[in-house]
């Protein structure tokens, strides 16, 4: 039976919350991870059925929706593995998402471009060289003058000062920033007209209208 304690963290989870996120990017580049940690295996799922992705999905219904997108082609995963445990993660989705609650903000996508959620590290890792190994592993995915993937986005929110400092120091800058009301862990719905500039993957105007035109913007840090 749920607790008191329980049904309060689950109302507080599921309590609308507006956050603000830099939506940064990179260009595929040589790899800057000078010394990666070779004590963690990085995988990568791209099988619908691969044992794996029970194991890194914390609900069925997120199962169920990551099945559909990576057999449709659209998503994988990268993993890091300790000793066979997952121990972190990077979510790609390679195409303009549509889906109203499936944890992705609404990004749209030109061809050449790739948009990267949920960089999970386990709490007992953080500290550890995992989150710079999965870094090495994602710039030599994309190597420079080889790939067909000319940009690389992701999101972070202002509060998230480890996942920023991670993004500023393998490269990334920033695209856009935006306001999103938050509920629970599978609705990130865009404030209206909070995205500047209005131009990027989270605008109506972007490289998705127009590839022709170059991203680009500040550091995360001068």
């Amino acid at each position: 039976m749920p607790t008191v304690e329980g049904l309060k963290r689950r109302a507080n989870e599921w309590k609308p919350k507006v956050v603000s996120a830099f939506v940064v990017y990179v260009t595929p580049r040589p790899s800057p991870v000078e010394d990666p940690d070779t004590s963690f295996d990085i995988v990568e799922i791209t099988d619908p059925d691969d044992p794996l992705l029970e194991r890194i999905c914390f609900t069925k219904y997120q199962l169920r929706h990551a099945r559909r997108a990576i057999g449709e082609g659209r998503w994988d995963v990268i993993v890091a593995l300790k000793d066979g445990e997952p121990v972190g993660r990077i979510w790609e989705t390679f195409g303009t998402e549509k889906p109203l609650a499936n944890g992705v903000p609404r990004v749209k996508l030109a061809d050449d471009e790739f948009f990267m959620f949920d960089l999970f590290v386990e709490r007992e890792y953080r500290r550890s060289g995992v989150a710079f190994t999965m870094a090495d592993h994602f710039f030599r995915k994309y190597p420079p003058g080889e790939t067909t993937y000319n940009y690389g986005y992701g999101f972070i929110s202002y509060d998230n000062v480890p996942s920023i400092m991670w993004h500023h120091s393998v490269g990334f800058q920033i695209a856009q920033t935006m306001n999103y009301v938050e509920i629970g862990p599978f609705i990130k719905w865009k404030i209206p007209f909070s995205d500047m500039p209005r131009f990027g993957p989270m605008s109506r105007k972007g490289r998705h209208t127009d590839p022709s035109k170059d991203v680009f913007g500040p550091p995360l840090f001068p």
